[in-house]
C-alpha cells in the first residue's frame, strides 16, 4: 500500500515532473551553450581559413607578378642585348664603309694632287732661281748707292760737329764768365730762401702736428660713445632674435604636429583604401580563377572524349589495313608456293640428270604493320 500511495501522489509525482524538466532545461540550456560556443569556435576558425585563403592568394598573385616581373626583364634584356647587337653591327658596317670612302677619296686627291704639286714645285724653282738672279742684281747696286750715302753723310756729320764743337765752346765760355760774376748774388739769394722754407716748414708741421692730436682726441671720444651705443643695440637685438627665434620654433613645432596628424590619417584612410582594393581584387582573381579553371576542365574533357574517339578510329582502320595486308601477303605467298611447286614439277627431269634435288621451302617473309601514331596535342590537366 505505501508503493501505492507514493506512486499515485499527485504532488511527488509534481515535484518529480518538476524536478526532471528542470533538469531537462538545465540539460538544454547546456547543450544550447555548447553548441553557441561550437559555433563562435566554427565562425572563429572559418575566418582564420578565409584569412590564410587570402593571404595565400596574394602570395600566389604577388609570386605571379614576380615571375612576369622577371619574365618582363628577360625579355627587355633580350630585346636591348638585340637591339644593341644591332646597332653595333650598324655601327661597324657605317664605320667600315667610311673607312673604305675615306681611302678612296684620299688615294684621288693624292692622285689628283701628285701632278699639280709637281708643276707647283717647278714653278717655285723657276721664280726663286729669278728672284736669286735679282736680288743679286738689286744688291750690288744698293751697295753702291749705300756707300755714296754713307760717305756723303760721313762728310756731312764732320762738318756740323766741327760747327757744334766751335758753337758749345763759345757758350761755354761765356755761361762761365756769366757764373763766375753772378755765383756770389746766386748764394746770398739761395740762403734767404733756404731760411723762409725752413721757417714755414716748421711752423706748418707745428700746425699739422696740433690738428692731427685734436682730431684722434675727437675720434676716441666718439669712438667710445659709439662702441656703449652699439653694445646696447646689440643686447637689445640679441634680446629679439631670441623672442623672434622661440616664437618661430614654436609655431613650426605646432605646424609639424598638425602636418604628422594629418599625415597619419591619410595613411590610415590610404591604408584602408588599399586593403579594401586588395580584398576586392583578390575576390575578383578568386572568381575569375574559378570560372577559367571550370572552362580549362570543360575543355580538356572534350578534348580528352576526342582523342580517345580519334584514337579508337585511327586503331580501327590500321587493324583494318593490316588485315588487308595480312590477306594480301597470305593470297601472294600461296600463289609463290604454287608457282614454285609448277616449276619443280616441270624441272624434275634436269634434276635427275642434274643429280640435284629443289627443295620447296615456306615463304619466311615478315610483314610488320604498325598503326600509325596518334599525334595528339599534350594536355595536362592543372
Amino acid at each position: 500500500m505505501t508503493g501505492a500511495s507514493d506512486t499515485l501522489d499527485p504532488i511527488a509525482a509534481a515535484e518529480a515532473g518538476i524536478a526532471g524538466s528542470k533538469n531537462l532545461i538545465a540539460a538544454v540550456a547546456d547543450d544550447l551553450s555548447q553548441h553557441q560556443r561550437w559555433l563562435a569556435h566554427y565562425r572563429v576558425a572559418e575566418k582564420r581559413h578565409a584569412r590564410w585563403l587570402m593571404f595565400q592568394k596574394l602570395m600566389h598573385q604577388l609570386e605571379l607578378g614576380r615571375r612576369r616581373l622577371v619574365r618582363l626583364s628577360k625579355r627587355l634584356a633580350l630585346t636591348s642585348l638585340r637591339w644593341a647587337r644591332a646597332g653595333a653591327a650598324f655601327l661597324w658596317r657605317t664605320a667600315v664603309t667610311h673607312v673604305v670612302i675615306l681611302r678612296r677619296v684620299t688615294t684621288a686627291c693624292l692622285a689628283w694632287l701628285r701632278p699639280r704639286a709637281y708643276a707647283l714645285a717647278l714653278t717655285l724653282r723657276r721664280w726663286l732661281a729669278a728672284f736669286w738672279a735679282w736680288a743679286q742684281v738689286k744688291s750690288g747696286m744698293l751697295a753702291r748707292a749705300l756707300l755714296k750715302a754713307a760717305s756723303l753723310s760721313l762728310a756731312w756729320l764732320a762738318m756740323q760737329s766741327r760747327a757744334l764743337a766751335i758753337a758749345l765752346q763759345r757758350w761755354v765760355s761765356v755761361a762761365w764768365t756769366w757764373t763766375r760774376i753772378n755765383a756770389a748774388i746766386l748764394a746770398r739769394a739761395s740762403l734767404k730762401r733756404a731760411s723762409i722754407a725752413s721757417s714755414w716748414i716748421a711752423t706748418t708741421l707745428l700746425a699739422l702736428a696740433i690738428a692731427l692730436w685734436r682730431w684722434l682726441i675727437r675720434t676716441w671720444n666718439r669712438t667710445r660713445a659709439q662702441t656703449r651705443i652699439l653694445a646696447r643695440a646689440s643686447s637689445k637685438g640679441a634680446q629679439l632674435a631670441s623672442s623672434w627665434i622661440a616664437a618661430t620654433s614654436l609655431a613650426l613645432a605646432t605646424t609639424l604636429r598638425q602636418w604628422l596628424s594629418t599625415a597619419s590619417t591619410w595613411a590610415r584612410a590610404q591604408a584602408r583604401i588599399l586593403a579594401r582594393t586588395s580584398l576586392k581584387g583578390t575576390q575578383h582573381a578568386s572568381s575569375w580563377t574559378a570560372a577559367k579553371s571550370r572552362a580549362a576542365n570543360g575543355t580538356l574533357q572534350r578534348s580528352l572524349s576526342a582523342g580517345a574517339a580519334w584514337t579508337g578510329a585511327k586503331a580501327g582502320a590500321s587493324a583494318r589495313i593490316s588485315a588487308a595486308a595480312a590477306s594480301a601477303s597470305y593470297s601472294w605467298a600461296a600463289l609463290k608456293m604454287r608457282a614454285m611447286s609448277h616449276g619443280v614439277r616441270r624441272t624434275k627431269p634436269q634434276a635427275d640428270t642434274d643429280h640435284r634435288a629443289l627443295v620447296a621451302r615456306r615463304c619466311t617473309a615478315l610483314v610488320c604493320l604498325e598503326p600509325r601514331r596518334a599525334r595528339l596535342p599534350a594536355i595536362r590537366a592543372g
